[in-house]
C-alpha cells in the first residue's frame, strides 16, 4: 500500500530536508510551496513520489483547492507535518498590529485550518478504514522559552504547543497521534534572512541592544545543528509505535530544560539581560 505524507513549506529548510529523507524512505510526499518556480524545481528533483501543492497557508481557498488533489489521489495519509512558518522579530511594543496578526495567522491559525482540512484522511471520519495517521507540528524551543525581541514568534509557538495538546487529547478517540518537535537553532536560510531584521526599530529605546543583533545571529548560526537532525526526529515520530508527545532538538537539551523549567524566573531574567548587554549571544541557551 502506498504511504502518503503531507508537508507544508517544503521549498527550503526543515521542510525541504524532511521531503528528502521521507521520499528516500519510500513515502509519497504532497508538499506545499507558494511559488510555481519552487514546484517546478522540486518536481524536477523528485520526478516520482512527489506531488507539489501550490498555496499560501493564509489562503484557505487555495488550501482547499490543493487538498482536493490529495483527496482525489488517496484515501488516507500517514502523516500531516505542519512545518510552514515565519518569524517576526522586534520588541513586542514596537511590532505593528499587522505584523503581529500575520505571525499568528501563519504560525497558528493556518495550522488549525490545514489540520482540519486533512483530518478526514488522517482518520477522523466515520467511514475511515485503515490505521489512523499522525500529526506532527514543527514548533520551536521558543514555544517553551521566551527570548526578548523574539516575542511575537514565541507567543505563536507557545500557542502552537497548546494547540498540539488540545488536538492530541481530542483526537485520541480516533487513534490519531499528535506531537510537537521543538528545534533550537538549526542551520537553514532563516539566519541569512534575519540579518539586519532589527533595522526598522533603530529609532526605538531598544536600539542600543538591537544594533548588536547581527553579531548575535551570526554567533548563534555557528552553533546551529544540521537540519538533518530535525528530519531524523520527524521520521521517528512517523515510524515509532509509541512516540513521545514532544521532542526537543537542541545542542544542549539538558541545560535548556534546566533553564526553561527549573531556574527561578528572576535569575533567568538577569542572565538574559547580561547576555544581551554583552552582545555575544542571541539567547542564553
Amino acid at each position: 500500500m502506498k504511504k502518503n505524507i503531507v508537508i507544508t513549506g517544503v521549498s527550503s529548510g526543515i521542510g525541504r530536508d524532511a521531503l528528502r529523507l521521507l521520499h528516500h524512505k519510500g513515502y509519497h510526499i504532497y508538499g506545499s510551496v507558494r511559488k510555481e518556480a519552487d514546484a517546478k524545481s522540486l518536481t524536477e528533483a523528485y520526478p516520482k513520489g512527489f506531488t507539489p501543492l501550490i498555496f499560501d497557508v493564509q489562503d484557505q481557498e487555495a488550501v482547499t483547492k490543493a487538498a482536493k488533489i490529495v483527496f482525489d489521489s488517496c484515501d488516507r495519509i500517514d502523516a500531516l507535518i505542519n512545518n510552514a512558518g515565519i518569524a517576526v522579530p522586534g520588541p513586542l511594543q514596537c511590532v505593528s498590529e499587522a505584523d503581529f496578526e500575520k505571525q499568528m495567522d501563519v504560525n497558528l491559525k493556518s495550522v488549525r485550518r490545514i489540520t482540519n482540512t486533512f483530518l478526514p484522511l488522517l482518520g477522523a471520519a466515520p467511514d475511515f478504514k485503515g490505521a489512523p495517521g499522525r500529526i506532527i507540528n514543527i514548533s520551536s524551543i521558543s514555544g517553551l522559552f521566551n527570548a526578548p525581541f523574539n516575542g511575537v514568534y514565541s507567543i505563536s509557538k507557545h500557542a502552537l504547543e497548546s494547540m498540539t495538546d488540545v488536538y492530541r487529547r481530542e483526537l485520541r478517540r480516533y487513534g490519531i497521534k499528535v506531537m510537537a518537535i521543538e528545534p533550537g537553532p538549526i542551520k537553514t536560510k532563516i539566519w541569512g534572512k534575519n540579518l539586519n531584521s532589527m533595522k526598522p526599530f533603530a529609532d526605538t529605546d531598544y536600539n542600543d541592544i538591537l544594533q548588536k543583533a547581527n553579531q548575535m545571529i551570526e554567533n548563534t548560526e555557528k552553533k546551529a545543528l544540521p537540519v538533518t537532525r530535525t528530519s531524523t526526529v520527524i521520521l521517528k515520530c512517523i515510524t515509532k509505535k509509541h512516540p513521545k508527545t514532544r521532542y526537543i532538538v537542541h545542542k544542549n537539551t539538558f541545560i535548556f530544560k534546566i533553564v526553561a523549567n527549573y531556574l527561578p524566573d528572576k535569575l533567568v531574567d538577569w542572565f538574559i539581560y547580561r547576555s544581551l548587554s554583552k552582545g555575544n549571544r542571541h539567547r542564553p541557551v
